[in-house]
C-alpha cells in the first residue's frame, strides 16, 4: 500500500462515524465497477469481519435507543 492510500486511511480514522459511513459508500459506489478478487478468506478473517460488524451495529441500536 502506498504511503498515500495510508494517509486517506488515517484520515478516514478521524472523521465522524456519519462521515465514515458516508465515505465508505462513496468509495464503494466509485469502486464497484474495478475488478477485484481478495483469493480465498481465512477462518480467522471471517470472524474478525463478524465481530467487527457485530460491534458495529451494536453501537449503532445503543445511539439510536439513546435519542
Amino acid at each position: 500500500m502506498s504511503n498515500h492510500a495510508v494517509e486517506l486511511l488515517e484520515a478516514f480514522e478521524a472523521l465522524q462515524p456519519g462521515d465514515k459511513q458516508s465515505f465508505a459508500v462513496e468509495v464503494l459506489r466509485r469502486t464497484r465497477g474495478l475488478p477485484f478478487d481478495s483469493g480465498p478468506l481465512s477462518d480467522e478473517e471471517i470472524g474478525e469481519a463478524g465481530r467487527s460488524l457485530f460491534a458495529f451495529l451494536d453501537q449503532e441500536e445503543n445511539a439510536s435507543t439513546k435519542r
